[in-house]
């Protein structure tokens, strides 16, 4: 260990002193002590002691202590903890010794690496700081300075386009936002025709969704008493509207509907009252089916309803849906009409969103 250090050939400029037990080297690395919470500037250092100066407390001498002793390295610092006794404390001259308790610690391995190097010229000192000298095989900086230019444009290159993404991806969102509307309520499909209604509120006491125009299709047992019945109008497809015999209704609620053999599906729901105006002025209007099926359509028309009650509307898809479409249900997403000036960012926003439909499974 100590041999590694005395049988060096190469040393460091600053200057190295003999003396201490077993003539230990002493070298003044930039160091610096902390004892009790006060700091001590490092003066030299071996492997066994070390001297210090500063504001030196006389009642320090013979006491041991835990010394920290930190040296100073360029953005790092290596610290080691190392039992002392306190000697030669002289306050006048504002120096004392430090004996190492334990030599063989384990800081022994550390500071023996720092001396060596130290000795070696590979640690050299900047100020109070220490350094380590440049490799003799390191790449000169002319030669570093294209591929760091490289780098430095790549890097600026990859944010740009990251960045561009972001604000691509944020106003397709706000673009989405702006101009589409969902409705709260789904559509449902069914042939295109008439909706048979409860004529009063009550109970429905008969149900005939077989019966031959002129027959009773079926009669409601008002709250009143009566008996209203109301007789199928045409032989034609009937589709009971989610009623039974037995079932309670008001007045207005559908209870049959009934379309001709060759009726093309339709989809009819109904909307609020506050969104009857998006509704009407949608420039186009998507459907959404639970398997993923998007189709278009556009209003075929507005029902009437009671003051605050939902409004009924009829939906004609732009291309036909098969039949086993009829009695499923469809998301609604209205797209309100753009202004002249945002077609042109319209159209990339459409294309990218399309796009993404597309790939995503």
């Amino acid at each position: 260990m100590d041999q590694a250090i005395t049988s060096s050939t190469r040393q460091s400029p600053a200057a190295v002193t003999w003396g201490g037990p077993a003539d230990h080297p002493m070298l003044d690395i930039p160091f610096h002590v902390e004892i009790d919470g006060r700091q001590y500037r490092g003066r030299e250092i071996s492997l066994v002691r070390a001297t210090i100066s500063g504001l030196i407390d006389p009642h320090m001498q013979g006491l041991e202590r835990l010394a920290w002793v930190v040296f100073r390295f360029q953005g790092y610092t290596v610290g080691l903890s190392i039992e002392v006794r306190v000697e030669d404390a002289d306050p006048a001259k504002g120096a004392a010794a430090l004996v190492f308790l334990e030599p063989m610690g384990e800081h022994l391995p550390q500071l023996r690496h720092l001396m060596n190097s130290y000795i070696a010229g590979d640690l050299v000192t900047l100020g109070n700081v220490l350094t380590v000298r440049p490799s003799s095989g390191a790449k000169p900086k002319g030669a570093q300075a294209p591929t760091r230019r490289l780098r430095r444009f790549g890097g600026a290159l990859l944010l740009l386009v990251l960045t561009a993404l972001l604000l691509g991806l944020v106003g397709t969102k706000v673009f989405q936002r702006v101009f589409t509307y969902r409705l709260a309520t789904p559509a449902v499909v069914g042939f295109d025709g008439r909706t048979l209604a409860a004529t009063a509120t009550g109970q429905i006491d008969f149900l005939n969704p077989d019966a031959k125009a002129g027959e009773v299709a079926y009669a409601i047992r008002s709250n009143t008493g009566q008996a209203l019945s109301v007789v199928m109008p045409c032989d034609c497809r009937v589709e009971v509207l989610g009623v039974e015999a037995g079932s309670t209704v008001f007045a207005g609620d559908p209870v049959l509907r009934v379309s001709q053999a060759d009726a093309p599906l339709v989809l009819t729901g109904t909307v609020l009252p506050e969104e009857t105006l998006d509704l009407a002025q949608a420039s186009a209007v998507e459907l959404r089916f639970a398997d993923g099926q998007e189709v278009m359509t556009h209003l075929g028309g507005l029902g009437s309803a009671a003051p605050g009650q939902p409004v009924p509307f009829r939906l004609i898809p732009d291309q036909p849906l098969s039949e086993d479409r009829a009695g499923q249900l469809a998301e609604v997403t209205l797209r309100r009409p753009v202004p002249g000036l945002l077609q042109t960012a319209a159209t990339p926003a459409a294309s990218v969103t399309s796009t993404t439909k597309a790939v995503a499974p």
